[in-house]
């Protein structure tokens, strides 16, 4: 399975939360997004690349949200993103379909909360 199915919260050695493979939530909740945030600002400050082409697409979606503020940290998910495609030979996905097949939900409240978790805001 991979991403591309879904988000389920899975504890990782941190103690933190990551998402990764399962069912897709019948509905998008604060776990699920806190999950998400929390995989995307792990993977910038771990420089982790992607481990599959869901979650490179949510590394590409969420560089151009942190563009602007952030940009290291754009740069370096967009540049993780390009090098799992390259490697994968797979083509993003545009980024209204990444909306449409449930990887992100909500994007300007996703930029809010990613923006919060560079700056050291935790929203939950």
């Amino acid at each position: 399975m991979s991403i591309e199915t879904g988000i389920v919260q899975n504890k990782n050695d941190s103690g933190g939360y990551a998402y990764s493979c399962g069912d897709m939530p019948s509905a998008w909740t604060r776990e699920s997004e806190a999950s998400l945030v929390s995989s995307v600002v792990d993977a910038v400050a771990q420089q982790r690349a992607p481990r599959s082409r869901g979650e490179a697409d949510v590394y590409r979606f969420s560089s151009q949200l942190l563009m602007t503020r952030y940009r290291a940290a754009g740069n370096f998910l967009n540049g993780a993103a390009c090098d799992f495609y390259a490697r994968a030979k797979v083509a993003p996905r545009s980024f209204p379909q990444v909306v449409a097949d449930g990887l992100v939900s909500d994007v300007s409240r996703l930029r809010h909360l990613l923006e919060n978790r560079m700056a050291g805001i935790h929203s939950w």
